[in-house]
């Protein structure tokens, strides 16, 4: 890798010493709010320009950054995953009987909404907005992706701007609404459509360029395959955002991007459009700025536990799978790959939930250790004989194959797993992913004995439990691709996850993960960073919690320095 960097910097000077147009004309400084500082436009770097703008209807990379500029939602979540809240003036709370858990295991939640919300055209915002809302996403009709709420609950207005929500079932998130969860629909705009063209409804501009949205930022211009501009909502409910425009430019390459910011027509640039390679190019060519490595998503392994008539049965037996584990140095690669950059990961919680250190000092680890490792594998059978390849005794070698996700980075790591492996006597193939293979649910299910794997950190992560498997039954829909089912890591993680007080997940999580590490069947690595690269004079930008991606989820707060 690093006998790469220099002919990658060499391209990135060439490119930042050439033209790269003109940026936009800075407007006057937001004299009322920021006298001591010029708001100039905020210049973004993005690789993918987005469908659509509803939460509940975009899909892929780099989407949640502009769910968080152009929507608002009940709640937010700082990064210390505390709710506060946003377009509700009040979160619901056991305390004040507006969240009541029902000894049938049903919730209630009421929200008071803020009385000076408004969309972007400057109505207000109400309950009846979220009951459109709440109307439009429960329709099997509608192109939706993400209606967790809808699919959950019955909603219904006390008034004007208050809103009771009753919940089928149990639900972390009852009482934090937040992200791209449930936000409003401007009913005063698109209800009519709906209800008399829903073709029109679907396909229409309102989603895109003629979007109005209650979020910080309203849309002001969009030129398709060249840049979106966002300007402040002066009714934002949480005051107008100092920062008056902000304007992304649609570069499909990183490296582009990474010559756009060297040259300074561009000002900052999120994970979703740069990786780790392009963070170490900036900082090696001395950009200006600042360059931060947020914890991202965990790597990791998973065996197979289901037999399609291909399968690698050695996976089946927990000793293999604690051998394979020990064989990895995650610090090593780490180290290799992102320069100590990456925090290694052995359970699947966020390091900075509240009951992790109570589960680390139970949880299962499967530290770097090669004996340890020879040691299971001779237990199981699996003898590493004179030329360094492990047997059975019938003289089979054991090959464990692995399923890939695409990028190169995801490549080098799993490399860097084979030849591990290969240390104990245990070959690999690597078969690298397919865009195509990636959306194949099936595909991904049927794997023969590992998939090398990645996803969020959240507590809606917690997929691996029986009822989320993949099935012929389910369209291969499920998350838990690999069949893992362990009755008291379903029952622990159902319980946590419907807890309402956090202090009584903490003993639960440590249940769930006492069983799920011991089965060594779905088990991190470590996390990715995500690198975040902005200018020094722009405040604001802050690590989100462990379940956001979008970048600018505060962008309200975000502003130039004097």
């Amino acid at each position: 890798m690093n006998r790469i960097r220099p002919l990658l910097l060499a391209a990135l000077f060439t490119m930042a010493c050439s033209p790269v147009g003109p940026g936009p004309s800075v407007p006057q400084a937001d004299q009322a709010r920021r006298a001591a500082a010029i708001q100039r436009p905020l210049i973004v770097g993005f690789v993918t320009e987005p469908d659509v703008l509803e939460p509940s209807m975009n899909a892929g990379t780099g989407n949640r950054d502009f769910d968080a500029l152009t929507n608002a939602f009940l709640a937010y979540l700082n990064p210390q995953q505390q709710p506060i809240p946003y377009l509700a003036q009040d979160l619901p709370s056991l305390d004040t009987g507006t969240w009541k858990v029902l000894p049938d295991g049903r919730m209630e939640t009421t929200y008071t909404l803020r009385r000076n919300a408004t969309w972007h055209d400057g109505a207000p915002i109400t309950v009846h907005d979220f009951l459109f809302a709440h109307r439009v996403r429960a329709d099997p009709e509608m192109p939706v992706h993400v209606s967790h709420t809808e699919r959950r609950t019955t909603a219904r207005a006390i008034d004007d701007f208050t809103l009771f929500l009753e919940w089928r079932e149990p639900h972390i998130w009852a009482g934090m609404l937040h992200s791209e969860n449930f936000a409003p629909l401007p009913r005063h705009l698109l209800e009519e459509m709906y209800t008399t063209d829903r073709e029109r409804f679907i396909t229409g501009p309102h989603w895109r360029a003629e979007y109005v949205g209650g979020g910080p930022y309203r849309i002001e211009s969009w030129q398709p395959g060249v840049d979106l501009t966002l300007r402040a909502h002066p009714g934002f409910v949480l005051g107008k955002p100092p920062i008056d425009q902000m304007v992304f430019r649609f570069i499909t390459d990183a490296n582009t991007i990474v010559a756009n910011l060297l040259a300074g027509s561009v000002d900052i640039a999120f994970h979703s459009s740069i990786a780790f390679a392009q963070g170490q190019a900036l900082a090696e060519a001395g950009w200006p700025g600042t360059i931060e490595y947020w914890r991202g998503n965990p790597r990791f392994i998973e065996f197979q536990q289901r037999d399609w008539g291909n399968q690698q049965r050695a996976v089946l037996d927990v000793r293999v799978r604690r051998a394979l584990l020990h064989a990895i140095d995650r610090r090593a690669m780490v180290d290799a790959l992102y320069e100590g950059k990456a925090p290694v990961q052995h359970f699947w919680l966020d390091p900075a939930d509240p009951a992790f250190a109570a589960v680390d000092r139970t949880a299962a680890k499967y530290e770097y250790d090669v004996p340890r490792a020879e040691v299971l594998l001779r237990e199981a059978g699996w003898v590493k004989a004179g030329d360094g390849v492990a047997r059975n005794p019938q003289g089979d070698a054991l090959n464990i194959p692995i399923l890939n996700h695409p990028s190169d980075l995801d490549m080098a790591e799993g490399a860097i797993v084979v030849n591990y492996w290969k240390a104990i006597g245990v070959s690999s193939d690597i078969t690298r992913l397919t865009p195509a293979q990636m959306r194949d649910g099936e595909y991904r299910s049927k794997f023969p004995a590992v998939a090398y794997n990645r996803r969020g950190l959240g507590y809606d992560d917690l997929i691996f439990l029986t009822s989320n498997d993949s099935t012929p039954e389910n369209r291969w829909s499920g998350q838990n691709r690999n069949g893992y089912s362990n009755p008291t890591v379903d029952e622990y993680i159902n319980r946590a996850l419907s807890a309402v007080d956090p202090r009584e997940r903490e003993p639960l999580f440590v249940e769930a993960f006492r069983a799920w590490t011991s089965d060594a069947v779905v088990t991190p690595t470590h996390l990715q960073p995500r690198i975040v690269a902005y200018p020094n004079g722009l405040r604001g930008p802050k690590e989100t919690w462990v379940g956001e991606s979008g970048i600018p989820w505060n962008s309200w707060e975000w502003e130039w320095k004097g």
